[in-house]
């Protein structure tokens, strides 16, 4: 799971967050933040987002990007600014953070697509933490033993590649893909990336060994960002299922039924992913159901 900025006016709102104990929630079409109490629902703080590009949260952080590459951490309790500055080199950056207490990641796409500046940010106080330009198109995903996992893409939006970066010694490694996945998203458990494409290729990468461990073809048109435990990784898809594929061998073993509802015509513009927690999955749907059931049994679903 991973927290990254988004929520510019008329684009993507993101699911709500929780951060400094309060849920955040992106209001108005991306154009407000609320922060409400989770007991009783109230707004203990608001803010207009009108001036950013985009808002997301890395751990009791909101972290608030604006047109001109500052960057900005506020309280995510009291709403307050704890630092604002601007992060050299970058123009417009995508921010993304992820579960721990390890840095914010910056990212910025050279004019001609050839590299990618990757910035690490204390989310606490703004440091940075270190810096480097990459070669392609890259997008974090996730981390290992420190090191920074990241998909490469190519100009037509196909993820050809993982990599891994690690910041201790400066070096990366590439890892190519037998077949490369069109607009894939992925996630990192563990020593395993799981990469899944519009059309619903799935891939499995060691992230040790960095070889190519299992592939599965799902049949689902479009899917959402992959969550993964120790035994599955689920993912939703635009018809409302919930499907859960088997870490260690890549096959389908279970998927909820559909929940369309009454607006199918419609093209949802971003799928929820769904969280995993205290053995159960929780995902949504776009008839607006939110729904659980038990992880440990997708064959029960």
């Amino acid at each position: 799971e991973r927290d990254g900025t988004s929520g510019e006016p008329g684009g993507p709102v993101p699911p709500p967050a929780v951060s400094g104990g309060l849920v955040h929630s992106v209001t108005h079409e991306g154009r407000r933040l609320e922060a409400l109490d989770p007991a009783t629902g109230r707004t203990r703080w608001k803010l207009d987002l009108s001036a950013y590009n985009g808002v997301g949260h890395a751990g009791g952080t909101v972290l608030l990007t604006g047109a001109d590459g500052t960057l900005t951490g506020l309280d995510g309790a009291s709403g307050e600014k704890r630092w604002s500055h601007r992060l050299p080199g970058h123009l417009s950056p995508s921010v993304v953070s992820f579960p721990g207490n390890g840095p914010a990641y910056a990212t910025s796409l050279a004019a001609d697509g050839s590299r990618t500046h990757v910035t690490a940010v204390d989310p606490a106080t703004g440091e940075v933490r270190w810096d480097t330009r990459l070669d392609g198109q890259l997008t974090p995903v996730g981390t290992r033993r420190g090191a920074l996992v990241l998909t490469a893409a190519d100009l037509n939006g196909e993820t050809n590649a993982v990599v891994r970066y690690d910041p201790r010694t400066d070096a990366s490694r590439r890892v190519p893909l037998a077949v490369a996945l069109p607009q894939a998203q992925a996630a990192v458990r563990g020593d395993t990336g799981y990469l899944l494409a519009t059309g619903g290729g799935m891939v499995a990468v060691d992230l040790d060994t960095l070889k190519q461990r299992w592939r599965l073809e799902t049949s689902v048109s479009r899917g959402s960002t992959p969550v993964a435990d120790a035994q599955h990784v689920y993912f939703t898809s635009a018809d409302g299922r919930l499907l859960a594929v088997d870490t260690r061998v890549g096959r389908l073993v279970g998927q909820t039924s559909i929940r369309l509802g009454a607006h199918s015509d419609r093209v949802v513009a971003q799928l929820p992913a769904p969280s995993v927690a205290d053995g159960r999955v929780f995902a949504g749907a776009p008839d607006g159901t939110v729904f659980a059931v038990p992880g440990g049994d997708p064959a029960g679903w």
